[in-house]
């Protein structure tokens, strides 16, 4: 269904506005309780009076529990406070305008608020009497119950639900969560107010949740991503958001993948893509996503003899190396790095097999490099493993070659098929994927090594991720223009001012960006004198919002509609959206739009 944002902007500032945070508490004990006059014979008579017992919501003076009414804001945190056994708050240390200390729910309300859980209006006022949608309480349990997304990406969860597409973004991990942890089974009407009974049937599920036992898979992997130390930052973050205990088996790629073949792993994380491509052909993976790459580098004495010290070009490092006779030490493991070498010698024309000068070693990169630092001799290394070694004293080698677009190192992942071993973790495999590739976890990728070497280890490199980093306008005639990165700079930056969490008492930040018409125009000029005209905005995480010509235009609305790319000054942070479509109102923030990556325009 299409809206124009114009009529929808009571809703999204109460939506962007809105901080209901809930963190977990001790459950109040249990006060006495009975049967309201309108519940009896319900098909969830039982759930209500468990809730009135517990005491968490309570009837009316005339002796009813009125199911169907809606819940308020104020309703909802009050009930929620006696949850979690707060102390009423009779002096708290601010208040809003429209909640006085005298006000019935005042105490418990202050509670939540002292407790972070809840927030007010810029203007200073609490909104008690508005109603609780559905999508702000799932927010609001999805926080109070601690969770995480512990399954498919967000996205995966959501497509198979109706009415998702009407979830506002920053309710979608929520309510994904709440689906997944059976908190919630759908997320019809997200918008529209919940009634008591609907927010009753919270509690009880709440009380009776219980962790989910830890259980176990297994990952083979190619000795670089265990030995540059990646995966001990990565895996006990997924482990603990996933309830999973992860086996590393840390060998080289060829036998990763004839670990697969066997069976004897959930998931594959390797580097020879032939192989990978082999695998996947032979039936034997489920699927294949990029993740991320690094590069190769060749590495040996300072005194280096065969005098390679500064090529870029791989091969002809090569040539060089085999005629100075000068030692080159091999993993000869058929793992992804010795691959690599294989093929590089395969471009020389050179056989080094059987050569004086050529040791093959069989072992994983670190031992190779322990061996060719002992031996003052060469070879070739994933430079994330060379970097680790390096730094933890463990070699004394020089970097001699590197640069070439030649030398690039892509990793992959491949759940194995079930269809081939119906044994395998294949839920949790595809979790782990989904981890690795989904945006958060390509961040950490990221950031992992900067705070160590000074550098990044691994780039991100997940179809999510490279999604951030384009924009594609599609044109009412069907055309499609991309716009990347370098192409939204060129244009003169604009910027907006916005308060955090849209709260005055804080200072504005300074977001830079370019406005969306101004892309529109330059990209077909008859755009500007449309009278009728639509644009959809799509986000990788699958959320899209829908703008009409006031919208676009700023004609009515007072908005202005920015592609921002800039905070103060720097590359926006990747939590906030390599590239976001920033909808504001004066220094207000109406609507964002995180990674969107798809503008689809209509007349």
């Amino acid at each position: 269904m299409k809206r124009g944002l114009a009529s929808l902007l009571g809703r999204r500032m109460l939506a962007a506005v809105l901080i209901l945070v809930l963190v977990s508490g001790v459950m109040a004990v249990p006060v006495r309780g009975a049967t309201a006059s309108d519940i009896a014979g319900r098909p969830d008579q039982a759930v209500l009076e468990r809730v009135i017992a517990a005491g968490y919501m309570k009837g009316y003076p005339d002796g009813t529990f009125r199911p169907e009414e809606p819940v308020t804001r104020a309703e909802f945190a009050v009930s929620l406070a006696r949850s979690a056994g707060l102390d009423p708050v009779t002096s708290p240390a601010k208040t809003f305008r429209d909640l006085p200390a005298n006000n019935w729910a005042a105490p418990l309300v202050y509670a939540a608020v002292a407790k972070g859980w809840v927030s007010g209006y810029p203007d200073g006022t609490f909104h008690p009497d508005g109603n609780i949608t559905r999508e702000e309480s799932m927010a609001m349990v999805a926080g109070r119950m601690g969770f995480e997304i512990r399954g498919m990406a967000t996205h995966t969860i959501l497509d198979k639900l109706t009415d998702a597409d009407q979830l506002s973004q920053w309710a979608r991990t929520a309510a994904a969560a709440c689906i997944q942890e059976g908190m919630a089974s759908d997320v019809t009407k997200p918008t529209i107010a919940i009634n008591r009974a609907q927010a009753a049937a919270y509690f009880p599920r709440m009380m009776d949740y219980k962790e989910p036992e830890t259980q176990s898979m297994v990952l083979a992997t190619t000795t670089s991503t265990y030995d540059s130390g990646l995966l001990n930052f990565l895996v006990p973050i997924f482990e603990k958001a996933n309830h999973v205990k992860v086996k590393i088996i840390s060998v080289g790629t060829g036998q990763a993948i004839a670990t697969g073949r066997k069976g004897d792993a959930d998931v594959l994380l390797v580097h020879a893509r032939a192989q990978e491509d082999q695998f996947m052909a032979d039936g034997f993976g489920l699927f294949r996503k990029d993740v991320m790459y690094n590069d190769f580098i060749i590495v040996g004495p300072a005194s280096d003899p065969a005098g390679i010290k500064g090529m870029t070009d791989a091969t002809a490092a090569f040539r060089k190396l085999a005629a100075s006779g000068s030692t080159f030490i091999s993993r000869g493991d058929k793992s992804g790095t010795n691959t690599k070498e294989l093929d590089i010698w395969k471009t020389t024309g050179i056989d080094p097999a059987g050569k004086p000068w050529y040791l093959s070693a069989g072992q994983g990169m670190g031992e190779v490099l322990m061996m060719t630092d002992q031996k003052q001799a060469y070879t070739l290394s994933d430079r994330a493993t060379y970097l680790a070694y390096q730094k933890q004293g463990k070699i004394n080698l020089p970097i001699l070659v590197e640069g070439s677009q030649g030398l690039l190192n892509p990793y992959g992942l491949m759940p194995v098929n079930p269809a081939k071993y119906p044994t395998v973790k294949v839920d949790l495999a595809v979790r782990f994927c989904d981890f690795m590739t989904g945006l958060p976890g390509q961040e950490l990728i990221k950031s992992f090594g900067i705070a160590d070497y000074g550098q990044t280890l691994f780039f991100p490199d997940s179809t999510d991720w490279k999604a951030t980093r384009s924009l594609d306008i599609v044109l009412p005639t069907g055309k499609s223009v991309t716009y990347h990165l370098g192409d939204v700079r060129k244009f003169p930056v604009t910027t907006v001012q916005v308060y955090p969490q849209n709260n005055q008492a804080l200072s504005p930040v300074p977001y830079g960006g370019v406005q969306l018409i101004d892309i529109l125009k330059v990209i077909s000029p008859d755009l500007a004198t449309a009278k009728r005209l639509t644009v959809v905005a799509y986000a990788t995480d699958g959320s899209h919002v829908t703008l009409d010509y006031d919208d676009i235009f700023n004609a009515r609305t007072g908005t202005k509609m920015t592609v921002v790319y800039l905070k103060n000054g720097a590359t926006l942070p990747t939590e906030e959206g390599f590239m976001a479509l920033m909808t504001t109102r004066g220094a207000f923030l109406v609507n964002n739009l995180k990674y969107v990556y798809r503008l689809e325009v209509s007349k």
